[in-house]
């Protein structure tokens, strides 16, 4: 297994553990409007919100870093570029000469 999944098995682990201990009836008041549920209800909608939350952030941070970017330069040197040498018209070149024995 790799390092990052048994991290992600062990906080999953701990959530588990404190959503269990804290199972009490408990109030939340929004406003005036008084709501009663077991504690690891609200812990679990508290935690999903902070996860959305950070998603979307992340999600936001990519988007930006994308738009920003540069092209990557090149591993390689810079080419100096050189006009192309004269050709010589067939007519005008020498045949080849046979080797002297």
């Amino acid at each position: 297994m790799k390092t990052r999944t048994i991290w992600m098995l062990v906080l999953v682990a701990l959530f588990l553990v404190l959503l269990i201990q804290n199972s009490g009836m408990t109030p939340l008041r929004f406003y005036f409007w008084p709501i009663y549920a077991p504690m690891f209800v609200l812990v679990f909608f508290i935690f999903l919100i902070g996860f959305v939350v950070g998603f979307l952030a992340a999600k936001t941070g990519q988007r930006q870093e994308r738009k920003e970017a540069k092209p990557a330069p090149s591993p390689l040197p810079p080419v100096e570029m050189k006009p192309p040498a004269e050709h010589k018209a067939p007519a005008e070149m020498k045949p080849p000469q046979k080797p002297q024995l």
